[in-house]
């Protein structure tokens, strides 16, 4: 069995998550995810930073620049931010305005409790403002 899977693996996203979101540039770090980065390596998580920076979307635009978006330029802005990781994943991934997922963070209750009334009143009422790219 992999390292990642004996351990237990946390996917963590890159940008809006563990830093500002400024592509094509890297924003500061956002408080506190260092830290909790931190706490999961020390409670023994295998910690996947995933990105989409070299997705074929990115790639398409014109403020692409493959030296800024390559899983080595995102290895240097979490060794300089001192977070820790273990491995980065840079493949695409489905883009759309949320993700519906049983282990996401803002799950409520078990993975096996469904709160399907407040994910669609979250994103069919106002309070919920999507970011397009």
């Amino acid at each position: 069995m992999s390292e990642q899977f004996r351990r237990g693996a946390i996917i963590v996203d890159l940008d809006g998550t563990i830093c500002e979101h400024r592509y094509p540039d890297f924003g500061p770090p956002l408080a506190g995810a260092r830290e909790a980065l931190q706490r999961f390596k020390e409670a023994g998580y295998w910690i996947i930073i995933h990105s989409v920076r070299t997705s074929s979307v990115y790639r398409e635009s014109e403020d692409y620049d493959p030296k800024v978006n390559s899983p080595e330029s995102v290895s240097d802005y979490l060794e300089r931010h001192n977070i820790p990781f273990d491995e980065i994943w840079m493949h695409d991934k489905a883009l759309g305005i949320a993700y519906i997922d049983d282990r996401g963070v803002r799950a409520v209750g078990d993975r096996h409790q469904s709160n399907w009334k407040e994910i669609a009143d979250s994103l069919i009422h106002e309070q919920f403002r999507p970011r397009m790219w």
